[in-house]
This record gives C-alpha cells, structure tokens and sequence, in this order.
C-alpha cells in the first residue's frame, strides 16, 4: 500500500515536471501599432481632393474637402507600421499637387500598449509632414 503511494506520488511529480519544463514562455514582439489617420490642414488654402496612398499595399484614404484650419480623419482596425512609404495628392487652385515618397516620422517613445494615430499636417501648399502621435 505504501509502495503503491509512493508510485502514485512519483508518477504524479513526473507529470507535473513535464508539465513544468514543456511549459514555454512566449515571447510577444512589441511593434508599433496605429488605428487611425488624421489630416490637419494648417495652410492657408482649402485643399480638395486629398488622397493618401501606400501604393506598395494598395490602400488608400480620401477627403474631400479639407478647409484651411480644420481637418479630416478616419479610424480603421489596428495595423502594424511596417515602414512603408504614402504619395500624397491634392488640388490646389484647379492643380493637381503631389508629394512623395514620405515616411512617417516615428516617435521618440513608442507606446506598445496602445495604438498611435498617424497626423499628416499641410503646413503650407508645399511643406507636408507626417508623424505619430498618441
């Protein structure tokens, strides 16, 4: 009876070992992740026809109208930044305006624990910038 005790307890110390050592830690790779798009226009013109493109993945976003002083933005599913280049296109005074390839400045602290928005800011007809924020 105690030798059957014992074999039950070594069986079960065997299998919780096993259990412990199959047993892998994870490792999450933290990446730079964004969910949203806004489009500041801090010139001192209307833009029409705004069109963002990374043309490597084919997606692209579009306003309308964007008057001087305001903005336009748009939300979407969390994407990881992998670094890709945007053309971006717009009219100004019945021109057509294009600027690329431009890369998003990536911030000096990335926050891994939640998604940053990409900000493109007309600063004039002819500076554009883009940059992460959160």
């Amino acid at each position: 009876m105690i030798a059957q005790k014992k074999y039950w307890c070594t069986l079960l110390t065997c299998f919780m070992v096993l259990f412990l050592v199959s047993c892998n830690t994870v490792l999450t790779k933290k990446e730079l992740t964004f969910n949203a798009l806004v489009l500041e226009n801090n010139s001192g013109a209307d833009l029409e026809n705004v069109r963002i493109e990374a043309r490597k993945i084919g997606a692209f976003v579009a306003c309308g109208v964007i008057f001087r002083g305001t903005s336009c933005s748009t939300t979407f599913q969390t994407k990881i930044y992998q670094g890709n280049s945007v053309y971006i296109s717009w009219m100004l005074n019945e021109q057509e305006q294009l600027i690329g390839p431009l890369y998003v400045k990536l911030p000096q602290t990335i926050q891994f624990d939640s998604p940053a928005r990409i900000v493109i800011s007309f600063d004039s007809e002819n500076n554009v910038t883009a940059r992460f924020m959160y």
